[in-house]
């Protein structure tokens, strides 16, 4: 009898370290806290504003609430998705962790030393897709980003659809030869709108992503949207970029501060700008 209860205090002993550690490890994981064992990425830069915290690798932190992975912690940019919101990180696990422009751990990179700060470089910050624990970042990237564009030297004009400004065609050229996307256009004359849109005047470009206009574009197609539209933003000023929508978001000049907005001001998948990234040049009857 002795022997039976000795095992049976020695079970429920095991069962609740068990438990306890089980209850341990949950309480730290995405609690906005960055803790030991845990890589953390900030809002602002020098490790300021709201923080996501996380214990595993990321191939691909989501594009949308509720789905993807938000900044956790009050502080600016709490409940932002993280994708491309990040400016600086905290290396709290034991090796060092690498940063993806790229979803799938793909593109140009930055590795953080185990227990390090930084911010995260001119190519990474605000540009972030993916993080990889353990990951030395010792592969060369494949194929890195897009390059500079010149910048735009024509002054603001108008012209009427579907011809294009020459400040729009230097942007269209841009496009073309630094991205590879040739499949941009100013678009016929829109009769339901303004004569002094971006599109009647020349100063806007639709460049379709998915196979065709209308329909949804692929997982790979999604990435290849985004790439563009995140290139648009970075290079906003020398190419005199005033807004860019895709996938159902906004990003402007005029509200940066704001980041990737929802796009309300169209529904579907063309009119949501699902299947085209759209951009709109400095025009001089505004926007």
């Amino acid at each position: 009898m002795l022997k039976k209860f000795t095992l049976v205090a020695m079970m429920g002993a095991l069962i609740s370290v068990s438990f306890g550690a089980a209850t341990a490890s949950a309480a730290t994981a995405r609690n906005g806290s960055c803790e030991a064992g845990e890589f953390c990425l900030y809002f602002n830069s020098n490790q300021a504003g709201s923080v996501s915290d996380f214990n595993t690798s990321v191939p691909d932190y989501g594009d949308d609430q509720p789905s993807c992975y938000d900044f956790k912690s009050a502080g600016n940019g709490q409940g932002l998705c993280v994708k491309n919101n990040a400016a600086a990180v905290w290396n709290r696990t034991s090796g060092p962790v690498t940063v993806y422009f790229n979803s799938g751990y793909a593109g140009p990179r930055q590795t953080i030393a185990a227990g390090a700060k930084a911010n995260l470089n001119s190519d990474l910050k605000n540009e972030n897709a993916a993080h990889k624990l353990g990951d030395g970042g010792s592969t060369p990237p494949p194929g890195g980003s897009y390059g500079t564009p010149a910048t735009n030297p024509h002054p603001s004009a108008t012209a009427r659809a579907p011809q294009a400004t020459k400040r729009t065609q230097h942007v269209d050229d841009q496009i073309r030869s630094l991205t590879g996307e040739k499949d941009c256009w100013v678009g016929d004359y829109r009769s339901y709108e303004s004569s002094t849109s971006n599109h009647n005047t020349g100063n806007a470009l639709d460049c379709t992503i998915s196979n065709a206009i209308g329909s949804y574009p692929s997982t790979a197609q999604k990435e290849q949207g985004w790439k563009l539209a995140r290139w648009l933003q970075k290079h906003a000023d020398r190419l005199d970029v005033r807004y860019v929508i895709w996938q159902g978001k906004i990003w402007s000049v005029a509200r940066a501060s704001e980041g990737w907005r929802n796009y309300t001001a169209g529904s579907g998948v063309t009119g949501g700008h699902y299947d085209h990234v759209h951009v709109s040049i400095q025009n001089p009857h505004g926007d």
